[in-house]
């Protein structure tokens, strides 16, 4: 029987990940909730000194942003408990936070989460894996990502996707494929991070040196040239070919991901071959 959603392998990581950068926490500092899923979400808070100042809306945002889901308040109330009318805190962890784990929260969202296959299909009486990858990255385009021209599998990745468009789409189709896929960072890309953080540098220096004298000329002049480096080295990052030679197409990305021996492309071969 074919799998119709994703498992705690799949979706544990990518919450431990966000939660982290929603927290703003650095990776030596957090404590990694993958590692005990039956951990409850409000004693993670607490073991990382952040339960006061946590917001569950803010988690709420970018679980339905992260997982393109989108529910009533009525169904994230059930879960959270928000708007219930608790008046204490205990009274809350009574009713709710004792319940809720990481393992809650995954299967929460594992049920709701629109479900991509990328399981072989019968091509000519035969069980094809490319194929059937091939089907899911179209799907996972049409539903969540607009390409910049129709995806087949002789179109060219970046004909269709481009800077931060791709690296979405790359990270979306990785954790549905349980396939680590090749690192999209290229040197425009790494010299845009550094550009924008010289640009903010230059501007600080800008207006320390020439705003107190007045010199309104140079302090202009100080930040376009700054700003106009910056842009020039976003456009070449942005169409620049951060990937590697042998994923041109999507053709080529769909066999190479069918070539690995994970679950997600592999279930259908233990059930009909």
């Amino acid at each position: 029987m074919q799998e119709t959603r994703y498992t705690e392998k799949q979706i544990m990581p990518l919450i431990a990940e966000h939660l982290t950068d929603l927290l703003g926490l650095d990776d030596d500092e957090s404590l990694d909730p993958v590692a005990d899923i039956d951990r409850r979400v409000d004693q993670y808070l607490r073991d990382v000194n952040l339960w006061k100042e946590f917001n569950f809306t803010d988690l709420v945002y970018c679980i339905e942003r992260v997982f393109h889901i989108e529910l009533s308040p009525s169904d994230w109330k059930t879960l959270f408990g928000g708007g219930c009318g608790f008046q204490l805190e205990d009274e809350w962890e009574e009713q709710v936070g004792q319940h809720l784990t990481f393992r809650v929260l995954v299967n929460f969202i594992a049920e709701r989460v629109p479900y991509i296959s990328f399981q072989p299909v019968t091509v000519i009486d035969r069980a094809c894996r490319p194929a059937g990858v091939f089907y899911g990255i179209e799907e996972l385009s049409d539903k969540f990502y607009t390409a910049a021209r129709r995806v087949t599998p002789s179109t060219k990745i970046l004909d269709a996707f481009r800077g931060r468009q791709l690296e979405k789409f790359w990270g979306e189709l990785e954790w549905r494929t349980e396939v680590k896929l090749t690192n999209l960072k290229s040197f425009w890309g790494l010299l845009e991070g550094c550009g924008c953080l010289m640009f903010f540098l230059v501007l600080f220096v800008a207006l320390v040196t020439f705003l107190p004298n007045g010199d309104y000329l140079s302090l202009m002049v100080t930040i376009l040239s700054a700003f106009t480096v910056w842009r020039v080295i976003s456009l070449c990052c942005y169409w620049s070919n951060p990937l590697p030679p042998e994923l041109q197409t999507f053709r080529d990305l769909a066999e190479w991901i069918a070539e690995h021996d994970c679950d997600v492309v592999r279930k259908l071969d233990r059930v009909g071959l």
